[in-house]
């Protein structure tokens, strides 16, 4: 049994879960609000952004619920994710520009240092944001509006051989490349609204694998790449879905009047998500892992 499942055991002996959704546990309680919490490949430890007051800062928590900051900057950060091999971390930081926010990707060890630029401002301000890894590490995947509109791109890890991966008018924003390496997943409203769709890593084979009259957003990959997870408010409330990973048979997994985002998957299959189900954004995990 993992050190994850042995705490969520605990939790559940020892305390009251919330009655309309039991299989969720609280892992934070300070009811700031959060954004994508991202778990390191051992599943000791995971990454968020809270938001408090002005800042947007990025930290790191482990199961006991010690928490650090992963820097000492003074930018908004956000939006970090782990490397395969959970020695480095991928982030986005709004850099303070004249006139508006200036955002850019960079990579950074998970001690905190060695804090290297990915995906920079060229000759003029555009947004690089939610980057992710292949599953080998070797490449990455991020948005950026450089090109004067958001669109799809992957590098090299340290920001070279980039390569635009698609070009429509529409925003195509949060993508997720799957664990065997042959998709990646992404929001786009090509279609109207916000469906969930995928490429190749070459930007070929475009397939949708949504259809809702609401908004479907930040697809998640389970470890295994038999589900998709994503947010959506097709029946009026944002919860979160678990699909297929052909998008098919889609069912709502938090079931909750609250307001449920930014799923993640733990390296088990523990569903992670923010929600307010208890006053306040916070970060819950499944009690149990995926069907």
């Amino acid at each position: 049994m993992s050190r994850l499942a042995i705490l969520l055991t605990c939790l559940l002996l020892t305390r009251s879960l919330c009655a309309d959704s039991p299989s969720f546990v609280r892992l934070t309680d300070d009811g700031h609000f959060k954004q994508r919490p991202a778990w390191s490949p051992d599943g000791e430890t995971f990454v968020f952004a809270r938001h408090q007051g002005a800042t947007i800062f990025l930290y790191l928590r482990d199961l006991d619920g010690v928490e650090r900051r992963l820097t000492e900057g003074k930018y908004s950060e956000y939006d970090a994710v782990f490397s395969p091999d959970g020695q480095r971390l991928l982030f986005s930081f709004n850099k303070a520009s004249p006139n508006q926010g200036d955002i850019e990707v960079y990579s950074i060890a998970s001690d905190g240092s060695d804090l290297q630029p990915v995906a920079v401002t060229r000759e003029k301000l555009s947004h690089e944001e939610w980057p992710c890894w292949s599953p080998d590490g070797k490449r990455i995947a991020y948005t950026s509006t450089r090109d004067g509109n958001q669109e799809l791109y992957t590098s090299l890890p340290d920001g070279s051989d980039e390569k635009r991966l698609t070009s429509d008018p529409a925003i195509d924003a949060h993508p997720a490349w799957s664990p065997d390496g042959t998709r990646i997943a992404f929001a786009t409203n090509r279609w109207g609204d916000l469906e969930i769709a995928t490429v190749d890593p070459a930007g070929k084979n475009l397939t949708r694998l949504t259809e809702s009259a609401g908004l479907d957003d930040y697809p998640a990959w389970s470890p295994d790449g038999k589900r998709l997870a994503f947010t959506s408010n097709r029946d009026g409330n944002f919860e979160i879905y678990v699909a297929a990973g052909d998008g098919s048979q889609p069912r709502n997994a938090t079931g909750h009047p609250a307001i449920d985002n930014f799923p993640t998957w733990s390296p088990e299959g523990r569903l992670t998500l923010v929600s307010n189900r208890d006053g306040g954004f916070d970060i819950f995990v499944a009690a149990a892992s995926g069907e």
